[in-house]
Order: structure tokens, then C-alpha cells, then sequence
């Protein structure tokens, strides 16, 4: 019994040595057909593919499975192996797949560069009237040092916005009845009032879903402190009179917000949607409308840094008219019904006469040009009051990069 095992013991060792041999020896043709195709710098033939007859006929058609034209060899390049040629780096240049644009600056660079000092001027001397909303000032200052004050850390804005703004404010609104030269009060007419106000604002822009939010916090003083009476004075020939009569001092504290959503935007059209209101103890309202320009701009974003990094004197144009809209929902304004934590004014409007639906409808025309910008805008604003007049001023927006 044990002969038995032991003779096919032997036979199946000797039957797995053969095997192997016969794929050594395959194996062995192979690396010599292709040694000599390298040495001989063939450089066009065809080599098929042809099954063997039989599982150990070494034939070197078997040598490679696919039909191809060679062209270029191993030997024309180097006289290295298989393993040394694989080991090297290709000589192709490798081309980067970001994309840069050829006339604008980054979104990030914007953020981190932009510097600009804008100067809001609204009158109602542009309608050639004198009274209710008769002037105000706003003078903006934009620098990326803004960020870091901690009221910035208030301000809402994108988290990871494309464009991200942050600047200093400036505000002086002035407001007084329809007849400013007479000492008594006019009861059933708007009162004297004036605020002041200094704080930060925050602009962020997400461009690629045409989307912004504009955001502001500002402290300041309403009543005699805010110099109203002062600068009227100044700038007209006959003095107001009536000032005597104005809201007492109050604190100020005003929290602002603006949202815009582009519905249908190009570069020379676009309709957009827009929202917000003041929380504080200025005003408290909040708003909706609509925006529609036409002309030559960044849709969405409106200003000198749109075109930051401009290389192109038709890039660096901008122009367009436009016509907006809003509807204010007014749940408390100081400027008329007196400060929330005063009630010693001589006279304010009583909230019962207090028109809580009020539409404001502007129209006006834009010029950005490399580092000045201009806009002029003309407002329409329904009656704030019971027996109040309609009314309009005009604003004139100076900007320029610094």
C-alpha cells in the first residue's frame, strides 16, 4: 500500500514540474520576441493575436493579446528596461484646470482690498420743496479693518460669503412740518426732529446665487444733541423758528437690514426681489419690493468693487437706470411719534393717526467709472399721517475708491 501512494506521489510531482516548465519556456519566448522587436526599432507592424492549438505549443504569435500599429518603440527612447522606464516621470506638461478670469479680480481679493468712501446726500430742495424729510447726510467709510471691531461680529451676513464687506457709518437725518418759520406749534403737522447716528455696516454677496445682505448697527442721539437744528440753520437764509418745539433728546440705537434676491439676472437687465426692515428705538418697520435696472453692470452687486481688478476699459464702465419699490409695514417711528423713553415732548404725532402702510417708489440713473461712481435717485413716499401730504426729495450718492 505504501508503494502505491508513493508511486502516485511521483507522478503528480513530476506532472506539475512539467507544467511549469512549459509556462517558463512561454514566458521565455515572450521577453525574447520583445527584446528583438526593441533592438531592431521596428516601427510599423502588425502582430495578431492567435489562440494556440494546443495548451503548451510555444508559438510568438501568442506573445501579446491585441493588434496594434507600433510606432515609436522602448529602444527609441532609452536603452532602459520595462521597470526603469515605468519608474521615470512623463516629460508631458501638466496644465492647470482652474479658472481665472482675464479682467476681474478674485471674490476673496475684493474682500480683503476694497477700500472706498461713500457720501449719501438727500434733499428735498431737488423738488423744490422745504419740509417733512428736508435732508439728510450719510457718509460711509469701507476698509477690511472693520472686520475686526466686535460689533462686526454682529452684523448678519453669508458665512463663507464670495464678497464680504465691512465698513463705518456716518448718519444725520433732519425733519421738520411744512411751515419751519413760524414759533407756534402746528398741531396736526409733523414735528421738528432730527437724529444722529455713528456705527458699522456690513455688505455680503453670495454671487453665484445672485444674493445679498446688507446689515447695519448704529448708536447715536435723537432730539437737540443731534445738532438738527444747527445744520438747518446753516444752510438756510431765513432761520427756522420752530426748533424750540422739537422731539426731546433720546437714545438711539437702530439695528438695519437688507436682503435682495436677483430673479432674472444679466449683465444688462435684472429684476430682483428685495427685503428688510429697522428694529430699535429710531424706527421699527419692516419692508418689500421689488429693484429693476437696465444698462451695463455686475448683476447684483452694485458699486466700485464690482469691477476691482479690472484690466478692461469696458468692464471698468458701468451704467444703468433703474426703478424700485417697497411697502413699509410701520409699527413705530421716533422722528414722529417722540423717543421710547421719553414723553415730555411738546408735541408728537399720537400712534392712532400713525398711516401703518407707507410706499416709498424711486427712480434714478448710475455712472461707475475705475475709481468715482455717481448715482442720482428721486423718491416718491405716500402720506406717513393722517392729513399728510405726499412727498419727494432727490439723493445724490458720491462714491470713490481709495
Amino acid at each position: 500500500m505504501q508503494r502505491v501512494w508513493t508511486y502516485l506521489f511521483t507522478i503528480v510531482l513530476l506532472t506539475t514540474i512539467s507544467s511549469c516548465s512549459q509556462q517558463t519556456g512561454q514566458k521565455t519566448n515572450e521577453s525574447i520576441l520583445y527584446n528583438n522587436i526593441s533592438k531592431n526599432n521596428i516601427t510599423q507592424s502588425n502582430i495578431v493575436h492567435r489562440p494556440s492549438s494546443s495548451l503548451g505549443e510555444k508559438n510568438a504569435d501568442t506573445a501579446f493579446l491585441y493588434t496594434t500599429k507600433v510606432y515609436k518603440n522602448v529602444g527609441d527612447f532609452a536603452e532602459l528596461s520595462i521597470q526603469e522606464i515605468a519608474a521615470k516621470k512623463g516629460g508631458i506638461e501638466r496644465k492647470s484646470s482652474e479658472y481665472h478670469t482675464a479682467n476681474y479680480a478674485s471674490p476673496q481679493d475684493i474682500s480683503s482690498s476694497t477700500r472706498l468712501i461713500r457720501v449719501v446726500f438727500d434733499n428735498d430742495i431737488f423738488n423744490n420743496t422745504d419740509y417733512y424729510y428736508t435732508n439728510g447726510v450719510v457718509i460711509d467709510l469701507i476698509v477690511p479693518t472693520a472686520k475686526l471691531s466686535p460689533l462686526s461680529k454682529l452684523l448678519l451676513g453669508f458665512k463663507g460669503a464670495d464678497i464680504d464687506l465691512f465698513g463705518f457709518s456716518i448718519k444725520q437725518n433732519i425733519y421738520t412740518p411744512t411751515n419751519p418759520d413760524i414759533a407756534e406749534i402746528s398741531v396736526g403737522d409733523r414735528p421738528f426732529s432730527a437724529f444722529l447716528s455713528i456705527g458699522q455696516i456690513r455688505e455680503s454677496y453670495n454671487v453665484k446665487n445672485n444674493f445679498s445682505i446688507k446689515s447695519g448697527l448704529n448708536f447715536g442721539v435723537l432730539g437737540p444733541a443731534s445738532m438738527g437744528s444747527v445744520v438747518q440753520s446753516s444752510i438756510h437764509n431765513i432761520e427756522p423758528i420752530g426748533w424750540n418745539n422739537q422731539i426731546n433728546n433720546n437714545v438711539v440705537i437702530d439695528y438695519s437690514i437688507e436682503i435682495e434676491k436677483g430673479i432674472v439676472s444679466s449683465p444688462h437687465f435684472e429684476f430682483n426681489v428685495t427685503g428688510g426692515g429697522n428694529i430699535g428705538t429710531i424706527f421699527n418697520k419692516i419692508k418689500g419690493g421689488v429693484y429693476l435696472r437696465a444698462g451695463n453692470f455686475t448683476p447684483v452687486i452694485r458699486g466700485l468693487f464690482s469691477n476691482s481688478g479690472s484690466t478692461s476699459n469696458k468692464s471698468a464702465l458701468q451704467y444703468w437706470f433703474f426703478v424700485s419699490g417697497n411697502t413699509n409695514v410701520v409699527f413705530y417711528d421716533a422722528t414722529l411719534q417722540g423717543g421710547l423713553f421719553s414723553k415730555t415732548n411738546s408735541y408728537t404725532i399720537q400712534d392712532k393717526d400713525i398711516n401703518r402702510l407707507v410706499l416709498n417708489l424711486s427712480v434714478g440713473f448710475a455712472l461707475y467709472y475705475k475709481n468715482v461712481g455717481l448715482e442720482m435717485q428721486n423718491f416718491y413716499l405716500s402720506p406717513e399721517f393722517k392729513n399728510a401730504y405726499d412727498f419727494r426729495w432727490g439723493r445724490i450718492k458720491l462714491i470713490f475708491k481709495i
